[in-house]
């Protein structure tokens, strides 16, 4: 299949290296993408009635320009994540943060119904590439005694970037007109995404990469950099890595063939994750407040606490996945967010049963993720990530109407849908924590 193996100490080096100043910007550079996440879909959420009403939208339009984002990230994932196999991780996570600044800044000149969707689908895009191309550099890049914490706590900047949006709708929409408000809401992020760009000039490209298509000169200047950066020297066994010079179909055939069951394990992973997260966050509003008994200008104080909970939750996730191992992080927070989605149907009180399932629901994501993206080899990681995040996206599409239809019958049943998508979840990371691979402190060539 293309595939031949070279003998080479650069990983073993990048392992090795102490944590340093650059790790702490290459992390910022690369980590704020969860952040402008958070903030497109929380942003969207808060000005979407004001924008209804400036550009004279209907309320199924309206709903279609979500829908919109979600497509852009649907073949963002796909098309960027292919070029970062192929072109490299550094030249990928430059052009998409431009495609989202570009359609994000640009939305906030819409004009009419049309004018704003394809905007959004272009926003989408930029955002559905750096999923894939920012965690294939930051697992190659990590030293891997860091590599759990560090995913993790970048996941869960996602509650960074919503309380932002929030708490910036609440000033724009309390302090501008709102027909303006909802259009300086997308200059910020388009703004605040090319000042990103300019940090990231400096980050360098995947060493991991680079050796997998071959370039090891490269890379040695590159790993020597970082060494003597800190005044190390290299000092590492030579481990085989594999080198894949072979294009697109051939890596979607390693994938579906070689890595089959972890592609399966890693799909589901994502699947729970957005078909909970976007199943209840429609639910709170649409059925849940409504009977019992909550205002509608509660919802965003609602949301408010569940990305605090998300966050406080996600830090400790993010070390435990380090400490105490991938397996039993990702189970043990599987079975509490079971139960605590089993509280919110029995127990009258809302307010504490929620503030526990965001703690615990939310942080998922912090394991889930950083054990979905890790167990591939570099010259298909960025494939396989774009593969997850469709497949996520879809489901969390699909969610939404689906617990909505069930809550027609009781807002109790909607919340069964939730449960039945946590339970999937916590029988695939069983099946994985039983036969699967603990990546804890290992690095990617001996996990892949």
């Amino acid at each position: 299949m293309g595939i031949r193996k070279v003998r080479t100490d650069l990983t073993v080096r990048l392992d090795s290296l102490p944590w340093t100043s650059f790790h702490t910007r290459f992390l910022i550079a690369l980590g704020v993408t969860w952040v402008l996440d958070a903030f497109e879909v929380v942003i969207v959420g808060n000005v979407l009635g004001s924008m209804k009403e400036s550009l004279g939208l209907t309320p199924v339009q309206g709903s279609l320009l979500v829908s919109g984002f979600l497509i852009g990230a649907i073949l963002g994932s796909f098309l960027f994540g292919y070029l970062a196999d192929r072109y490299g991780r550094k030249k990928v996570f430059i052009i998409t943060l431009l495609t989202y600044s570009l359609g994000t800044f640009l939305t906030g000149f819409a004009w009419d119904f049309w004018s704003a969707f394809i905007l959004r689908v272009i926003a989408g895009a930029g955002i559905g590439g750096e999923f894939a191309a920012i965690h294939s550099a930051i697992d190659e890049f990590v030293p891997s005694r860091h590599r759990g914490k560090v995913d993790g706590l970048v996941v869960a900047s996602w509650n960074v970037g919503s309380i932002f949006a929030s708490l910036t709708a609440l000033i724009l929409l309390k302090n501008i007109p709102q027909e303006l408000a909802w259009r300086f809401a997308f200059f910020l992020g388009g703004i605040i995404a090319v000042f990103v760009v300019y940090v990231r000039r400096h980050v360098p490209e995947s060493p991991r990469w680079l050796l997998s298509k071959g370039m090891y000169e490269e890379a040695e200047r590159i790993v020597r950099s970082l060494e003597g950066h800190v005044n190390v020297k290299p000092d590492g066994r030579p481990v085989e890595v594999p080198v894949f010079e072979e294009g697109l179909l051939e890596g979607l055939k390693v994938l579906i063939t070689r890595y089959r069951w972890r592609f399966l394990f890693s799909t589901s992973v994502s699947f729970t994750i957005l078909t909970t997260y976007y199943g209840m966050i429609t639910l709170i509003p649409v059925s849940l407040a409504p009977a019992l008994g909550i205002d509608q200008s509660q919802v965003p104080i609602i949301f408010l606490m569940g990305s605090v909970g998300g966050l406080v939750g996600g830090v400790i996730v993010a070390f435990l996945a380090d400490s105490v191992g991938r397996k039993p992080t990702g189970v043990g927070i599987l079975v509490l967010s079971v139960l605590s989605t089993l509280a919110l149907i029995y127990t009258d009180n809302f307010y504490p049963a929620f503030a526990l399932y965001s703690f615990t629901a939310f942080s998922f994501a912090c394991v889930g993720y950083v054990t979905a993206m890790e167990i591939f080899p570099s010259y298909i990681r960025a494939t396989a990530i774009g593969l997850i995040s469709i497949v996520g996206r879809i489901g969390g599409t699909l969610a939404p109407p689906f617990v909505i239809s069930l809550s027609e019958v009781s807002y109790q049943m909607g919340l069964y849908g939730v449960l039945g998508f946590w339970v999937f979840g916590l029988i695939s990371f069983t099946l994985w924590s039983i036969f699967g691979v603990e990546a804890s402190g290992r690095s990617i060539e001996e996990i892949t």
